[in-house]
């Protein structure tokens, strides 16, 4: 299983606008690789934050007043977590 560091130091060209990624929250890094990600990236949170937590957080970035989801990405997380 790899790192969260790992991961992101793998995909840094989804984070090419922010200097320091390490000060990133885990919310930040998983609404980064929703939105960017590909699904080898999905699996890889899963494996780092688990089930549980990925859903909650989803939830939460979802319900934002202001999130940069697309229509599609929703509607597959949604169907995806079942909620």
């Amino acid at each position: 299983m790899q790192s969260k560091e790992t991961l992101m130091k793998e995909n840094r060209e989804l984070f090419w606008d922010i200097s320091d990624v390490s000060e990133l929250d885990d919310r930040a890094i998983e609404e980064r690789f929703l939105k960017y990600g590909n699904w080898k990236n999905i699996q890889d949170m899963l494996q780092i934050f688990g089930l549980e937590k990925l859903r909650a957080d989803y939830i939460k970035i979802r319900d934002q007043k202001r999130n940069d989801l697309s229509e599609k990405t929703i509607h597959f997380f949604n169907l995806y977590f079942h909620v």
